[in-house]
């Protein structure tokens, strides 16, 4: 994945925002965890990710979480634990696979 943010083509199509370019651009008021940290998720952590949904020729913008599900080398899969508000085509337990500068926000899980 090399920083390259996935598109995904589905019914809805979406692009995860690159959380580390945004701090880096306003670290200010932007805050997301370390690149270390950002780097070592495990299976069971949760991590909030910013997704940009494009509905009906519009854009949304929404933060989520996913759930790690498996580490790969220089990326993670996870399941959506939340729906989204702006379309019913992306649902909790849909997979996801993202880098760890998508990554905004951990919550640590149990495995």
């Amino acid at each position: 994945m090399n920083g390259v943010s996935p598109q995904h083509t589905m019914p809805v199509r979406y692009t995860l925002d690159n959380g580390a370019e945004t701090h880096r651009e306003f670290s200010a008021t932007f805050k997301i965890p370390s690149q270390e940290r950002r780097e070592r998720l495990k299976v069971g952590d949760i991590a909030k990710l910013i997704f940009r949904i494009e509905v009906d020729g519009g854009v949304h913008v929404e933060r989520m979480w996913v759930r790690v599900v498996e580490v790969k080398p220089g990326f993670y899969i996870g399941v959506l634990d939340n729906d989204t508000t702006s379309t019913d085509e992306i649902q909790s337990g849909m997979r996801v696979e993202f880098h760890a500068d998508h990554v905004i926000q951990i919550w640590q899980g149990v495995a």
